[in-house]
């Protein structure tokens, strides 16, 4: 009797087997907000938002996300040589849709922020790929020297 439950247990589980083990591999990483905090340079951009000809572009996000918080400030900043401008917008980070959304701070006459552009998320080694449309944006962690 032993036996014969042990040869249903083997056939009733074997089948789950496989179905199992690819529930554990993840198709690709979703960003996650943490990953947004920090001094970033924007290494290419095809983006008319962040044009890189002639001038670069940084975002510092400071230390981003902490405690599940999703949003905050980032300081966006253009050099073209001698000068810096520096703006400061919002952010706001959709780990479902693994969108991210910059803004402004707020409208003219009022107290809400205003959608600059949204952008979709891809995690690399060294930075993220932010997608908008066509318009494709690479970031790297900034070096020391930038």
């Amino acid at each position: 009797m032993g036996k014969v439950a042990a040869l249903m247990g083997v056939l009733f589980i074997t089948p789950l087997a496989p179905i199992a083990r690819a529930a554990d591999i993840p198709d690709r990483p979703m960003p996650s907000a943490t990953a947004i905090s920090g001094y970033y340079k924007v290494s290419s951009s095809s983006d008319p938002i962040f044009n890189t000809s002639g001038s670069e572009w940084f975002l510092d996000f400071g230390k981003g996300a902490a405690v599940g918080k999703t949003s905050g400030s980032v300081a966006v900043s253009m050099r073209q040589n001698p000068n810096v401008r520096t703006r400061i917008l919002v952010w706001q980070f959709f780990p479902a849709s693994g969108n991210l959304v910059l803004g402004y701070q707020t409208a003219e006459g009022s107290k809400q922020a205003v959608m600059l552009a949204t952008w979709k998320v891809t995690p690399t080694a060294t930075g993220m790929i932010l997608r908008r449309g066509e318009y494709q944006m690479v970031i790297h962690r900034a070096a020391e020297g930038d």
